[in-house]
């Protein structure tokens, strides 16, 4: 499934691009893949029918026929289109009652069809049947003395080994105040949630490296002590319940389950340090940007109201350029920036482009904007297979069975289009 990360600080570094120079790293030859695969079906464009008339991309995912379930987050319903492109079902609809959806906020599709939908209304899931009808909804366990927030602000979640079953990592620290489901989880920390209940119910499965961070960004609700270009806890959930993880900045991927390493992924592809010079740049480079983004007079409100919008925008300004001066940095920029595991078993691993070409990954305060770097392929065995370069298509937002792949693609004109297309078959079984 393609994953959710539901919240987003909406803050004046999201729109500064990384100034930084091109990278000299420690690189094994890469041996090219090509990203011409074969086209199977695609539904929207100008004269799509009116059920793929998508005016905003949401998340899908297949289960194992090779069903599409597409998220239309404007309809607030489900579009499960069959694997040749036609419609099955329209699932859903706005609405307070059962099955209906006040606000959508990611969808987990397990392989026999069974889906759960994770509505912020609801503060829970609600579950489906494999022919779409409604089950029931699974709400969160509240903690007392904490701050409630909907699920999605908590979770990153993937499906699980079976129906029922799904893995979540934890609030991230800047949500301190979250809840997950189990007490101590945080964003270091996988969890599996068992849907069989009333409420969810969780056990941790994994739990990352964590490193040196100052002051102590869990114990409030901004992200500001998280220090630019720290490694994440990077990971997906391979056929049978184990994990692909990575979590420092090193070209490092250990498959897990049940606490134990299976198998580690690897490539001779070194970080890069970070200079005091490349500090100053981006130091300079965000004020710069936020200096022009507070510049805008405030116009048509009385005298006293705009005053008081002013008074508010000059202590953000002001609030925003401390964080900068006094942000701290990692002291390497991690090589991965997203792994993900497809149903057969490969593994595909992005590396991070911290130069400033190439579509940027922009994410909250505290996550620093990155380019999308070559995808790396390993088989099912731990094999590396190749690398697909940079400025191509990009990685796919859902992996199905015998190779389908799904994108979200725009025309000349700007509308939307979900198009799925098949892996070549060295990438596939």
């Amino acid at each position: 499934m393609h994953h959710t990360r539901a919240i987003t600080l909406i803050t004046p570094l999201l729109i500064i691009p990384l100034l930084l120079t091109p990278p000299t790293l420690l690189t094994a030859q890469d041996i090219p893949l090509s990203w011409d695969f074969d086209e199977v079906w695609r539904a929207g464009g100008i004269s799509a029918p009116e059920w793929a008339e998508f005016t905003r991309s949401g998340e899908f995912a297949f289960d194992g026929g090779g069903n599409l379930y597409v998220v239309d987050p404007e309809a607030l319903h489900i579009v499960k289109v069959g694997p040749d492109g036609s419609l099955v079902a329209t699932i859903g609809r706005e609405g307070e009652g059962p099955g209906e959806f006040g606000w959508i906020d990611g969808i987990i599709v397990w392989p026999d069809g069974s889906f759960a939908v994770n509505d912020d209304l609801r503060s829970g899931l609600q579950l489906f049947g494999a022919d779409g009808s409604f089950q029931r909804v699974v709400r969160r366990r509240p903690m007392e003395g904490r701050l409630e927030m909907h699920l999605g602000a908590s979770w990153d979640m993937r499906p699980g080994p079976r129906p029922g079953i799904l893995y979540a990592q934890g609030p991230e620290a800047g949500f301190g105040l979250v809840f997950g489901a189990v007490a101590e989880a945080d964003e270091r920390t996988i969890e599996a949630l068992d849907l069989g209940g009333d409420v969810v119910a969780g056990e941790v499965l994994l739990e990352g490296w964590r490193p040196p961070r100052p002051g102590n960004a869990a114990a409030t609700m901004r992200t500001i002590d998280v220090p630019y270009f720290e490694p994440k806890l990077e990971w997906d959930v391979l056929p049978g319940g184990a994990i692909a993880h990575a979590d420092s900045s090193t070209y490092n991927v250990r498959i897990v389950r049940d606490g134990v390493v299976l198998n580690t992924l690897t490539r001779p592809i070194a970080p890069r340090p970070i200079t005091r010079a490349m500090e100053s740049r981006m130091r300079d480079a965000m004020l710069l940007a936020v200096d022009g983004q507070f510049g805008v007079e405030v116009t048509g409100r009385s005298g006293d109201m705009a005053r008081g919008i002013a008074a508010r925008q000059r202590a953000v300004w002001a609030a925003a350029r401390e964080t900068i001066e006094n942000a701290a940095f990692h002291p390497e920029i991690p090589v991965i920036g997203e792994i993900r595991a497809t149903p057969d078993g490969f593994v595909w691993v992005q590396r991070q482009d911290p130069g400033p070409e190439g579509r940027r990954r922009v994410e909250h305060l505290g996550w620093t904007a990155a380019a999308e770097g070559p995808i790396d392929v390993f088989d099912p065995d731990g094999n590396y297979v190749g690398t697909f370069p940079s400025g191509g298509m990009r990685m796919p937002g859902a992996f199905g069975p015998d190779g389908l792949v799904a994108y979200w693609e725009t025309d000349d004109l700007d509308i939307l289009s979900v198009v799925v297309y098949r892996l070549p078959e060295n990438l596939r079984r």
